[in-house]
């Protein structure tokens, strides 16, 4: 692992009771006990996650030595520790001449309440990762986590404050009991040392005298009750914990469709120190079937929109998906669903967002479906919604996305030799030619300019509606099938861009009154696609003339060819010598056409549904942006689809995708291009 680790400075509550040290004036050293450790999940300083050490894999250092507050000089005394693979516990004498050990003892006399920290140096650590639940020290610990698989215990600390409320400490005279060596601890003190966790069997005689010394409190047997019951409480408390905890791991073994549910409302009970009945009754309560008592979850704060949006496009395999969503909203979306999100679970997570309840059942019905697009009265909502989570936004967002990929599939030649234009609305479009009187006349002596004209030439052009309604049905659902959202608007584009190349090579091919020998825009001499051809269209390309008769001054920028002819089309304007016998005149081994013309070609120019249709014609245009042949008008400037996602209609459950595209497409002006008919005289 390349991150390093720092020293484990693992703080715990820790309870001293002025019992236990009532014998401090009694000759020798103190004694001290802790369960300094009970193998949960502890914040840990200086690490980003949560930690838990693996009992298992504690190695003992040398010497244990207890301080004061983690200060090597502060010394306090040694100890020896007991690891039952669960917990450890210390018994140790406070036998260091120091100020510090003196503070510890008289503090604690005087009632000062000590907490517990261990140091530990890591020597194998793992990363759980969020959602993942493994079991350690007896105990299932879920990540994110660091697991410290082998370590090495260092030593004890006194300090004020700690983090594991499980732990506790006592304090006692040495010679509390002189005469307990050979005798039989009684069945009382036994059991009270065993209810904390103390191994009595393998104690040691010194060890004993410390556990009856605290549970005698040295002369003050008044006391004990309030010392069992501290520890009394310390255990009935781990008990409701583990109870609770348990009955939540064979529920989310039985409903893994609600693990994350079921997970919080335990939190929740452990937090709120509900009994086991309490939280089996909530659970109960939350799970119970019916219109007005569905199941809710509390909301990670990790799942947004977005998340939500980039777990569906991973698990819908959306192609470069690295480059809609950033490292953080990825890596949070694989961490929520690391077996990839399913169709009924999106849905489902959108009626618990709006406060709805779905039960056990993972089952999509048409209160939830209608729950999560928002359409649910809030009477029978029971619970806050989430706010942050928008179903009806992330099913468009998603789907408009999946949508380009379908709108991309297709030929896209339209959009690259074409005129884009904007509008407002569905009015047809008038628009005047670029052609007209605009030559500048001289300024006569009174310096009256005269006015000029766009011309008498008018084009008209406009948007209509094309659309399609798809959607996920019940069936989809049933098979919780996630392809119906990332399939259907795929499906949606494609058939955007199958209407518009329908529209528009309808228009474009049937073109025998558009290019005509009168308009001096065609070729039906040299037309093939060789040099010579090639020369011969440039040439009444680049002749043609205003109304008035005068050179237009317009360069061809595209060469469009049929599929047959791409390849002759390619070499021509990437070869830089080229052999041509067809040529006549003035040869040169150098090609002059190379890079001279951008290659558009499209399999529609020879299909034999389009009125027009050649595998041999081809044309020079010119830049849409000078002088367009053709134009697509669209609204507000998009031509390609949009998706919109409802709820299906009342009591249907399904979700229903539209999309449409507001389009328009219109040969323009005709003096922007030549055709040659791709014969050869």
């Amino acid at each position: 692992m390349s991150k390093t680790f720092t020293t484990i400075g693992m703080s715990a509550e820790v309870t001293i009771e002025a019992a236990a040290i009532e014998g401090a004036d009694a000759k020798g050293p103190k004694r001290f006990t802790s369960v300094f450790y009970t193998g949960g999940l502890v914040t840990v300083k200086g690490w980003d996650q949560p930690v838990v050490i693996d009992l298992a894999g504690v190695e003992q250092g040398n010497v244990l030595v207890a301080n004061l507050d983690h200060d090597k000089t502060k010394r306090v005394g040694n100890f020896d520790v007991t690891n039952d693979g669960r917990q450890l516990v210390a018994s140790g004498i406070a036998s260091a001449a120091t100020p510090a050990r003196d503070e510890v003892i008289n503090s604690a006399k005087d009632g000062y309440k000590w907490q517990s920290s261990i140091e530990a140096d890591p020597v194998q650590v793992e990363t759980l990762a969020a959602g993942k639940t493994v079991s350690v020290n007896g105990q299932d610990i879920t990540g994110p986590a660091y697991i410290v698989r082998k370590s090495t215990l260092k030593g004890f600390a006194f300090v004020s404050h700690g983090a594991d409320d499980n732990t506790t400490v006592t304090i006692a005279a040495a010679a509390a009991s002189p005469n307990f060596k050979g005798k039989e601890m009684k069945p009382e003190i036994k059991a009270w040392a065993e209810a904390m966790g103390l191994d009595v069997a393998n104690a040691s005689e010194d060890q004993k005298a410390t556990i009856e010394a605290n549970y005698n409190g040295i002369n003050k047997p008044k006391t004990v009750p309030q010392i069992a019951a501290g520890f009394e409480a310390v255990k009935a408390e781990r008990e409701r914990q583990e109870s609770i905890t348990a009955y939540a791991l064979d529920k989310c073994d039985a409903q893994p469709q609600n693990i994350d549910a079921i997970r919080n409302l335990a939190e929740q009970a452990i937090e709120a120190k509900w009994s086991l009945d309490k939280f089996r009754l909530e659970l109960l309560e939350a799970s119970a079937p019916g219109p007005s008592t569905p199941w809710s979850n509390r909301q990670d704060a990790r799942l947004t929109n977005r998340v939500l949006e980039a777990a569906v496009c991973v698990a819908g395999r959306f192609k470069d998906v690295e480059k809609m969503y950033d490292d953080q909203t990825l890596q949070a979306a694989h961490d929520q669903f690391p077996h990839g999100i399913g169709l009924n679970q999106l849905i489902l997570l959108g009626a618990q967002a709006n406060g709805y309840r779905t039960g056990h059942s993972s089952r999509v019905t048409v209160e939830a479906q209608r729950a999560a697009f928002g359409m649910t009265t809030p009477q029978s909502i029971r619970a806050s919604g989430f706010s942050s989570v928008n179903i009806g936004t992330i099913t468009s967002n998603v789907a408009n996305k999946f949508l380009r990929q379908g709108w991309n599939s297709v030929d896209m030649t339209p959009m690259r030799i074409a005129a884009i234009r904007s509008v407002r609305d569905f009015k047809t479009i008038t628009t005047v030619s670029l052609t007209g009187d605009t030559e500048f006349q001289k300024v006569g002596a009174g310096g009256e300019i005269s006015h000029g004209s766009l011309g008498e030439e008018t084009y008209s052009n406009k948007a209509d509606t094309y659309a399609r309604m798809l959607a996920i049905t019940r069936t989809d659902y049933i098979n919780d099938d996630l392809g119906a959202l990332t399939d259907t608007p795929r499906k949606l584009g494609r058939g955007g861009g199958l209407m518009l190349n329908k529209i528009f090579w309808t228009k474009f091919l049937n073109n025998s009154a558009f290019f005509t020998s009168g308009r001096a825009n065609v070729n039906e001499g040299v037309a093939n696609m060789t040099t010579g051809g090639l020369d011969a269209t440039n040439v009444i390309f680049k002749n043609q003339t205003d109304p008035d008769g005068n050179p237009l001054g317009l360069s061809a920028a595209i060469l469009l060819v049929p599929t047959a002819l791409e390849t002759s089309a390619r070499t021509l304007m990437t070869s830089e010598k080229l052999i041509d016998g067809t040529a006549t005149g003035t040869q040169g081994e150098a090609n002059v056409w190379r890079g001279r013309f951008r290659v558009e070609t499209s399999e529609y120019m020879s299909n034999s549904l389009y009125t027009g249709y050649s595998a041999a014609a081809w044309y020079l245009l010119a830049d849409p942006m000078d002088m367009p042949v053709i134009e697509i008008v669209a609204l507000n400037g998009r031509v390609e689809p949009v998706i919109e996602t409802a709820d299906a209609d009342f009591n249907v459950l399904g979700v229903q995708m539209r999309g449409y595209s507001d389009v328009g497409v219109e040969l323009q002006e005709y003096r922007g291009g030549v055709r040659a008919d791709g014969g050869a005289s």
